[in-house]
């Protein structure tokens, strides 16, 4: 039915290739003058004290140098090094300024790719995997968890600038005194391996947090959609505003805090390993090895500047633990997506009759996989030209027999022939698009999307008076002024659009049960004649008994089975042909 395409995101060096398979070019230069950024970073200190100590540069010819003034009123020394130091401050600047924007770039390309991905995996997501999924993680995963991954992926970079600033001080270390060099790398590998246990705590915790969140994403959606249910019982709005919402917030931020607070610490004692170093230096190595007064003094300054890349170092780990939860939560998502495969989109012959062979559908618990509600066996014959009525309680399977209709479920067992042309994965796509569906959960887009040409507003506003929403809302070049309407004004503006697609099936699900008298009355008398007369296919689930006489044919559903079906032999209202009737049997 579909295949499970697998986002492997989960790592550094995934991480990275999130920016490299965007943009592999600029995310190499952007690399590239990072490094440069960072080695003009680490010739600072060298530079200053060559300047300090009044010291010929090794890099500069020998030779006596007569002092600058500088538009005449600035007196500059060694002005060679000097205009060596400004050139290296330029460089930084032009340096860091590419490196930083074409990541910055690079960073949002990535979002948006990464969002786009998502977006197709769930439009290729069968319906039902789509309803068990919820609309929570995925809102938090196009919302949170993509913004987490990317600025994560974004800190890798910069580290590589930095590891090079780092280099060259350590290079210049042992330039100034080997064993100070010893002390200090293993100073700072010390310092490395000790901060990690703090961070590893604070990494827990905040996989807690984020697991928390998802539930408090829940919570929220329950408050505003269930808030008519809240307001009419006092104790479910108590129980669930202490058990759905407070309790949820109370573990969620409590686990954020602790975890930040074990990061924070971690960081913290990060930034001081170069004071420690320091501290070693001046008070217990300047006793054992004879330093003079300007190599401490450089020591002391280069370990100083060692702070900063130490800094980014330490300052990097929360975005990029950040990142990490996020990509798992990200991997367990796409990994609970099973995409259904995708063909190219063909012209299908019109059809004229759709059968159900052996039809069975199965609603699958999760947890144990075990079936929770069975829809079929079901044979079934419609023709085109006909209205059928679907009737039956609640849960007897009517919906779901109008979903595998419409091709948004797909079956456990059995076949579905459209001009007896089975329903695969390869036409499955093509023969939806003869399909229009008013569900009772429907959404009603602002926009009408996939339509065009300048007599779309004109057609739209002719329907809106028909349907009696003139006044309400307008249409401006395809854009609904408003939905915020009742529910039985937005099912009339959904079937306005199925007015607008002309499919030949129209499958309707309890749209009347919403509507007044009037409008109630009319779908039945005028709509649904209407639509015969168009020869198209007709499928109403509904409960108005007192309208069954406009169906051709009325089944009734009770336990996933039909159980009892009734045919309407009155003459077709188009050209007076008797229909055929529609073949129903039951098995089982």
């Amino acid at each position: 039915m579909g295949t499970n395409r697998k986002e492997q995101v989960n790592s550094p060096l995934e991480l990275m290739s999130l920016l490299n398979n965007t943009a592999p070019n600029r995310v190499f230069i952007a690399i590239l003058f990072g490094c440069l950024a960072g080695i003009c970073y680490a010739l600072v200190i060298p530079i200053i004290l060559l300047s300090l100590q009044q010291t010929e540069s090794r890099f500069l010819a020998a030779e006596e140098e007569v002092n600058y003034w500088l538009f005449g009123v600035f007196e500059v020394s060694t002005p060679k090094l000097a205009l060596f130091f400004f050139s290296v401050c330029v460089g930084i600047m032009i340096f860091r300024t590419v490196s930083r924007t074409l990541l910055a770039r690079v960073t949002i390309d990535a979002s948006t790719q990464l969002r786009k991905r998502i977006y197709q995996h769930v439009l290729s997501l069968p319906i039902q995997e789509l309803e068990r999924l919820g609309p929570s993680r995925l809102v938090t995963a196009v919302n949170k968890d993509v913004s987490e991954v990317t600025n994560g992926a974004a800190v890798l970079p910069g580290l590589a600038a930095n590891f090079s600033t780092l280099i060259g001080l350590l290079l210049y270390l042992i330039y100034l005194d080997f064993n100070i060099f010893v002390f200090v790398v293993a100073a700072i590998l010390f310092g490395a391996v000790t901060y990690r246990l703090p961070l590893i705590f604070g990494q827990r915790l905040l996989v807690r947090a984020r697991n928390k969140f998802d539930e408090l994403q829940e919570g929220v959606r329950s408050l505003i959609y269930g808030a008519k249910e809240l307001k009419l019982n006092q104790n479910r709005k108590t129980s669930f505003l202490s058990e759905g919402l407070h309790s949820v917030e109370k573990s969620y931020s409590s686990a954020q805090k602790n975890g930040l607070t074990m990061i924070i610490f971690g960081e913290t004692y990060g930034d001081l390993i170069s004071f420690f170093a320091i501290g070693g230096v001046a008070f217990i190595l300047a006793n054992y090895y004879a330093l003079s007064q300007q190599n401490l003094l450089g020591v002391v300054i280069v370990l100083i500047y060692i702070m900063g890349p130490i800094a980014v170092f330490m300052s990097s780990i929360n975005p990029l633990m950040r990142a990490k939860i996020a990509t798992r939560k990200l991997q367990s998502l796409l990994n609970d997506m099973p995409v259904e495969k995708q063909f190219n989109i063909t012209s299908v012959e019109e059809c004229q009759q759709i059968q159900l062979e052996a039809l069975q559908y199965s609603y699958i618990n999760v947890h144990d996989m075990s079936e929770v509600f069975e829809v079929g066996p079901i044979n079934l014959e419609l023709k085109r030209g006909e209205v059928v009525f679907l009737t039956g309680g609640n849960g007897s399977g009517k919906t779901t027999l109008g979903k595998l209709i419409s091709l948004l479920y797909l079956p456990n067992k059995g076949t579905i022939k459209f001009n007896n042309e089975v329903v695969t994965e390869e036409n499955r796509d093509s023969l939806r698009q003869n399909i229009s569906s008013i569900f009772s959960d429907f959404y009603l887009f602002k926009k009408l999307y996939g339509f065009s040409g300048s007599w779309m507003d004109a057609v739209t506003l002719a329907h809106i008076k028909e349907l009696g929403l003139e006044g309400k809302v307008d249409v401006k070049d395809n854009v609904f002024s408003n939905t915020c309407l009742s529910d039985g004004q937005r099912k009339r503006l959904a079937l306005i659009v199925s007015y607008l697609e002309d499919r030949s099936i129209c499958i309707f699900d309890e749209w009347a049960a919403d509507q007044d008298p009037g409008y109630k009355e009319f779908f039945y008398m005028e709509i649904l004649p209407k639509l015969k007369r168009m020869n198209k296919f007709v499928i109403v689930i509904s409960h108005d008994d007192r309208y069954f006489d406009s169906a051709d044919k009325i089944i009734k559903m009770e336990n996933g089975l039909i159980t009892e079906i009734r045919s309407n032999n009155h003459q077709a209202i188009s050209a007076g042909d008797t229909l055929t009737e529609s073949k129903c049997v039951a098995a089982g």
